[in-house]
């Protein structure tokens, strides 16, 4: 999968008049990051991308945008409950990154068990 498909989600996440109206946030390692949201996504968290895909594959605008939605709250989620992220850092571009390659991740093992489920 292309990253840069999954980084528009996280651009949701930026535009929140919750995490906007923070400055200046402290600097954020993506690659821990997105270790950490790796190491605690479960079935919950893979089932929203799923959403997410099936609703692009079918072209369904309504369902895309709630669950576009529901998957930006999956990430915040995790980011500020589960790997400790400061509020003020979802709105920069190291946690734009850090999302999209989690979303990259997720959606390529997906993608993997869903093939290995054809043989």
């Amino acid at each position: 999968m292309n990253s840069a498909r999954w980084v528009p989600f996280s651009l949701l996440l930026a535009g929140s008049p919750i995490v906007s109206a923070h400055a200046n946030p402290a600097p954020l390692d993506e690659a821990r990051l997105v270790q950490c949201m790796l190491k605690h996504t479960t079935s919950d968290e893979e089932s929203v991308f799923k959403d997410v895909m099936v609703a692009a594959l079918n072209d369904d605008s309504g369902a895309l945008k709630v669950s576009l939605e529901q998957l930006s709250e999956v990430m915040m989620g995790l980011a500020l409950e589960k790997c400790e992220v400061a509020l003020s850092a979802l709105a920069t571009p190291q946690f734009q990154a850090a999302a999209g390659l989690y979303g990259q991740q997720v959606g390529e093992k997906l993608m993997k068990k869903a093939f290995e489920k054809l043989n």
